[in-house]
């Protein structure tokens, strides 16, 4: 999967808080309930999951963004083309869910942008039509 990384606002200060966002490009993979095989626990699309996470990952630490250990916002805007059959439809309004999708965002920055998702205090989130299937995500350190 091709990475672009557009560096946001890290390393400024903006309104006392520090800032980052980047942009993931892909089709975003939801992580949905686990189903279980043979008694165990997976994802139906464990591989792409992994991917997905790893790419998410991967844009945060080449962002320059480190990991904090307080509160932290974050921001998502996923992205899916248009399909060909639905020209009129404004809204994706459609499968994959938002909170599976932001689901898999906030797994994919664990030990990387935080230390565990449970520092996350505030989700914004869209998901929206657009030329570059992918996400831009931004991550704001709370209460500084």
């Amino acid at each position: 999967m091709v990475l672009h990384v557009r560096l946001g606002y890290f390393g400024r200060k903006i309104g006392g808080t520090k800032v980052t966002a980047f942009f993931v490009r892909g089709r975003p993979v939801p992580q949905g309930s686990l189903k279980f095989i043979h008694g165990k626990p997976i994802h139906a699309r464990a591989s792409d999951l992994a991917v997905w996470r790893a790419d998410i990952a991967r844009n945060a630490q080449l962002s320059g963004f480190s990991a904090v250990s307080g509160a932290v916002q974050v921001s998502a805007d996923f992205i899916f083309k248009r399909p060909k059959s639905t020209p009129n439809r404004a809204f994706p309004h459609v499968k994959p869910d938002l909170d599976k999708l932001i689901r898999a965002v906030l797994d994919g920055l664990t030990g990387v942008a935080y230390e565990d998702d449970c520092q996350v205090i505030i989700i914004q989130t869209t998901k929206r039509y657009g030329d570059q299937e992918g996400v831009w995500i931004s991550i704001k350190q709370v209460g500084l």
